[in-house]
C-alpha cells in the first residue's frame, strides 16, 4: 500500500466555524488541507489568533484594518500574525498589497472553478469512455472480477484509480515536468515542500465542494482499509474494521497497470489545455497570489470530481448511494 500512499500524499482537514457564505467571514466554515509527503507539514499553528482568517480576508481584497475590526485584535497581534505568515511563506507582499500564497477558495470561487473546468473534465470523461473496453478487459483479469461486477467497482476504478490516488502524483510530476517524482515544484515553506489550502464548505456532511477523495481508516502491516468518496457520515466508516471489497496485491498490480496505461492520455489532455489553464489562472486572479503549480493541483481536484460526475451522468460509472466506496488492500 505504500505505493498508493506516495501517489496522493498526505491530506488533513480542520474545520473553522459555521457555514453559509452570506454570513460574515468569521461565521463561515472553511477547511484547511495539505498535499504533502513525509514530514513536509506546517511547523506552526495556522489557526492561532485567527491567522487563517486573515488569509481569507486578504484573498477577498479586504483590508487588514477590516480584519482587526472584526476580530477585535490589536495592531501588535496583527503585525505578529503577518510577520509569522510571511516567514512561513503563507503570505507575501506584491505591488504593495498583502496576498496569501496558499490556495483559498470561497463558495463563489468554487462555482467559477467548476464552470471553467467543464471543457477539461468533459475531455477526460470522453477519454475514459473511449478507453473503457481496455479498462474492462484488464478488470476481467482480476480476482475482484470473479465475484463482483465491473459496475460495482466502476466508481473506484474510473475515478480513484485513473484520476486520483493511483495517478495523481504521476500526473503532478508529468504535468509540472518534475524529474524523478521530486517535490521540486512544490512551494518551499519554512524548509518544507507542500501545497496548502483553505476552502469554504457549505455542504452538510460532505467534503468542500463535494470533492472526491480518500480517507484511510485502518493500517496494519498486512492490511489497509480505505474509503473513497465525499460523504462524511463517519459513524459507520470510523468503526469499519474490514471491507467486503478486497484488492489483493496481484489485483493492485493490475490496477496500477490500468492507471499507467491511462496516464499518457490524461497528460495529453492537460498539455493540450495548458494555455487555457494558464488563462484561467490569470482570469480568476490566482496568478496574483499563488504559484501556477499550487493553483492547478487544487483545481485538478475540481476537474476530476466533475469528470467523475460526467461519467456518472452518462451511466458509465455507478456511485454508491452513500457517496462512498470502502475497500481494503493487502500489503505484502
Amino acid at each position: 500500500m505504500k505505493n498508493i500512499l506516495t501517489a496522493f500524499g498526505f491530506l488533513f482537514s480542520v474545520v473553522i466555524f459555521a457555514q453559509n457564505s452570506k454570513l460574515p467571514i468569521l461565521e463561515r466554515k472553511f477547511e484547511g488541507s495539505l498535499i504533502s509527503r513525509g514530514d513536509n507539514i506546517p511547523d506552526f499553528r495556522v489557526r492561532k489568533d485567527s491567522a487563517n482568517f486573515l488569509l481569507i480576508y486578504l484573498h477577498k481584497n479586504l483590508s487588514v484594518s477590516e480584519f482587526e475590526k472584526d476580530t477585535k485584535l490589536s495592531h501588535e497581534i496583527t503585525d505578529r500574525i503577518i510577520t509569522l505568515l510571511k516567514n512561513k511563506n503563507w503570505l507575501s507582499e506584491k505591488t504593495g498589497k498583502l496576498k496569501p500564497t496558499v490556495f483559498i477558495a470561497t463558495e463563489a470561487d468554487g462555482a467559477k472553478l467548476y464552470h471553467y473546468a467543464k471543457p477539461i473534465s468533459a475531455q477526460i470523461a470522453g477519454a475514459i469512455e473511449k478507453d473503457l473496453p481496455n479498462i474492462k478487459a484488464e478488470f476481467s483479469k482480476t480476482e475482484m472480477a470473479e465475484n463482483q461486477s465491473f459496475e460495482h467497482w466502476s466508481f473506484l476504478i474510473l475515478s480513484d484509480v485513473l484520476l486520483d490516488s493511483w495517478n495523481i502524483f504521476e500526473m503532478e510530476s508529468g504535468f509540472f515536468k518534475q524529474k524523478d517524482g521530486s517535490s521540486y515544484n512544490r512551494p518551499l515553506r519554512h524548509g518544507k515542500n507542500y501545497y496548502a489550502s483553505y476552502m469554504e464548505n457549505t455542504e452538510k456532511n460532505s467534503e468542500p465542494f463535494k470533492i472526491y477523495g480518500n480517507q484511510g481508516l485502518k493500517f496494519t502491516d498486512s492490511l489497509q482499509v480505505w474509503v473513497y468518496g465525499n460523504n462524511r457520515q463517519t459513524d459507520y466508516y470510523h468503526n469499519l474494521e474490514s471491507s467486503a471489497n478486497k484488492i489483493t496485491n496481484s489485483d493492485n498490480q493490475i490496477l496500477k497497470k490500468t492507471a499507467n496505461h491511462f496516464l499518457p492520455k490524461l497528460l495529453n489532455i492537460l498539455e493540450n489545455n495548458r494555455k487555457y489553464i494558464e488563462k484561467v489562472y490569470r482570469k480568476t486572479g490566482y496568478s496574483r497570489e499563488i504559484s501556477f503549480e499550487e493553483f492547478f493541483i487544487w483545481w485538478y481536484h475540481f476537474i476530476y470530481t466533475q469528470a467523475t460526475e460526467n461519467l456518472k451522468n452518462k451511466g458509465i460509472l455507478t456511485i454508491p448511494p452513500s457517496g462512498n466506496f470502502d475497500y481494503e488492500i493487502e500489503n505484502y
